[in-house]
């Protein structure tokens, strides 16, 4: 996959727990993580992996804003990941109202995906001091329900791609 610049490599499967640094065998249960790394500004989301055994002894990294049970590929192997349409909506939760630049585009790049995926919809658009904010609502939603409001960042193509590229990441992984 090329990439436009490193901000938004978060990194392909390790191979070994993040925790212990033990081997993670092709077809054991893993754990992967999407951790923000404040501590690297150029490379603010990062993906680490962990062994169920490493997850659950309680030394997990700050900054984790998702995660999903998976299985260890073998070295070499290109496979699809999966994530669920519930973990992706939490994950468009979590994000909402930070409003760090990344964060925004990334939000915003998952809220068209879940649009497209009709697992929410959009209900409306409102523009206040030259910021747009497009109104949202999850599937099924009761009758006044408030809609959630994502920023409409205004990505340019090159950005635009470049966030598909990092949330295709989180999605399929090459692991």
């Amino acid at each position: 996959m090329s990439r436009l610049t490193s901000t938004w490599d978060i990194g392909r499967f390790t191979g070994r727990c993040a925790v212990t640094g033990v081997p993670l065998e092709p077809g054991s249960p893993c754990i992967v993580a999407l951790v923000e790394r404040e501590d690297e500004p150029n490379m603010p989301l990062a993906r680490m992996d962990f062994s169920e055994a490493g997850w659950n002894s309680g030394e997990r990294p700050k900054g984790v804003i998702a995660f999903w049970k998976s299985t260890a590929a073998a070295p070499n192997e290109k496979r699809r990941g999966f994530v669920d349409d519930q973990t992706l909506l939490d994950l468009f939760d979590r994000l909402g109202g930070d409003d760090r630049p990344h964060r925004v585009r990334f939000r915003f790049v998952l809220m068209l995906l879940l649009v497209r995926k009709k697992l929410l919809r959009v209900s409306g658009t409102s523009s206040a001091g030259g910021v747009e904010t497009w109104q949202v609502l999850p599937r099924g939603a009761a009758e006044g329900e408030a809609p959630s409001g994502v920023v409409n960042p205004k990505l340019d193509e090159a950005a635009m791609k470049e966030i598909t590229e990092q949330l295709g990441e989180v999605l399929d992984g090459a692991w």
